[in-house]
């Protein structure tokens, strides 16, 4: 990322980390370890368990987070992750939830039994995910990038 920023003169107080399915959970576990290089946070369709839930809440203390997914996704779907990011400080004002009830599936045949998995298919194509990405900021993240 700090290549890309500097390559092609990035900002680096614009950088907002994005993952899906286990992309998405490890996308949390990253951030929670390196909350400063990030603007925001997008996590989409995370296979969220148990104590996940306040690890990654408390890390991510006054982080921008915004979750999508299905209803079924993880083992009680996102509901319990944003209850808990909604509790940190600010959380109701930095977490947005998008929860739908019908997604459709990957397009990679081989991943066609997982009906409802592909809400990046949704998400992605939707201008105000892009336009609350714009709008989120890290003053800090020129010095953590060390651009």
């Amino acid at each position: 990322t700090r290549r890309v920023i500097r390559q092609y003169r990035g900002d680096p107080e614009r950088v907002t980390l994005t993952g899906q399915s286990a992309g998405g959970k490890g996308a949390a576990q990253f951030a929670a370890k390196r909350p400063g290089l990030w603007s925001a946070v997008n996590i989409i369709c995370a296979p969220w368990v148990g104590h996940q839930l306040a690890v990654a809440s408390d890390a991510l203390d006054g982080k921008p987070i915004w979750i999508v997914g299905y209803t079924g996704d993880g083992e009680h779907g996102n509901d319990e992750i944003v209850s808990a990011l909604k509790r940190r400080h600010n959380g109701m004002q930095l977490t947005r939830y998008t929860r739908y009830v019908k997604a459709p599936g990957p397009p990679d045949p081989q991943y066609r039994f997982m009906l409802n998995h592909a809400s990046y298919d949704l998400i992605y194509r939707d201008p105000r995910l892009w336009e609350w990405m714009w709008q989120m900021r890290n003053p800090s993240g020129r010095a953590e990038w060390q651009v």
